[in-house]
């Protein structure tokens, strides 16, 4: 197992929302929010209305985030402490294995905003997930992802894939939905898609730094396989 060293502390998080139902004509996450620091420390959530993502979530079905009214323009009250209802308290006594399956370091010392945007802060009864927005300057930086679209590109077949494998990425070209869209390529085979919300900062990290990447591990069940790959950048 191996511990993320080089973590970033974001002052931006974006909020993905997924459907959860496996018959929806499309699956796709979409960033549809985002959690913002203010100079002050105050965190803010807003949903990115007009965005092309937020419209195609709306079309899957999209209806707001249960804390947070769809109606409102912003939303200053109660944020973080809503978000951290999603995880488990720090004070718990499994809150180091909560951790280790993150690959993150105990006592971890890090602010909140970091914690819900390294962990994703997901739930198994709904589709919403947290990922941080890094910065240009956050080299060196490592984070753990989960491969995107698995199922659709390899199927539940995940046999050839091995922890310590190295993973790359390529622009998908002949992507007709999303032209920047980046693979996941793993012994040379298309394994799945980096996540929406960080694909602007790993194409910036693929042109300007040194990435390294490897299948960190596998679970989930046979029907429905996940992968994740420790991505370090330098």
């Amino acid at each position: 197992m191996n511990i993320l060293h080089h973590i970033v502390e974001p002052s931006r998080l974006l909020m993905t929302w997924q459907p959860q139902d496996e018959a929806a004509t499309s699956r796709t996450r979409r960033v549809i929010g985002e959690v913002c620091v203010e100079p002050d420390g105050q965190f803010v959530f807003r949903y990115l209305k007009g965005t092309p993502d937020f419209e195609e979530a709306s079309k899957a079905g999209f209806k707001g985030f249960p804390a947070f009214r769809l109606e409102d323009s912003e939303i200053r009250q109660g944020v973080i402490e809503s978000l951290l209802r999603r995880l488990p308290p720090r004070k718990r006594e499994d809150f180091a294995d909560f951790l280790a399956q993150h690959r993150l370091p105990a006592p971890f010392n890090y602010s909140d905003v970091t914690l819900l945007g390294y962990t994703g802060a997901r739930l198994p009864s709904d589709g919403f997930a947290l990922m941080p927005d890094f910065h240009e300057d956050t080299v060196p930086c490592d984070y753990l992802m989960e491969v995107a679209g698995l199922r659709h590109v390899l199927g539940t077949d995940v046999t050839g894939i091995h922890v310590g494998d190295a993973v790359t990425f390529e622009i998908d070209r002949e992507n007709p939905v999303d032209q920047d869209a980046l693979l996941a390529i793993c012994q040379g085979k298309k394994i799945g898609y980096v996540n929406r919300a960080l694909k602007a900062s790993l194409h910036r990290w693929l042109q300007l730094h040194h990435v390294s990447a490897t299948v960190e591990k596998l679970n989930g069940k046979p029907e429905r396989p996940l992968v994740y790959v420790n991505i370090s950048v330098n």
